[in-house]
């Protein structure tokens, strides 16, 4: 049930994000649209790239808070 539930409200999420782009790319326009995903793309990969690096260096910590 918790799967269905789970899935269901991924597919919930990526219309509503695809939607959303597309609403912004006919209300703002293409170059600021583009720029903010491009920003935001960035932001994502720094992000990204420092929880590599910082489960690198704490292995043994294992993601888990509170053991």
């Amino acid at each position: 049930m918790w799967t269905f539930l789970r899935r269901q409200s991924l597919y919930f999420l990526v219309g509503f994000i695809v939607s959303f782009v597309i609403y912004l790319f006919i209300k703002i326009g293409a170059n600021d649209v583009l720029w903010g995903l491009a920003v935001g793309a960035g932001g994502g990969l720094v992000v990204s790239i420092a929880f590599f690096l910082l489960e690198r260096k704490f292995p043994e910590s294992g993601g888990v808070v509170g053991n």
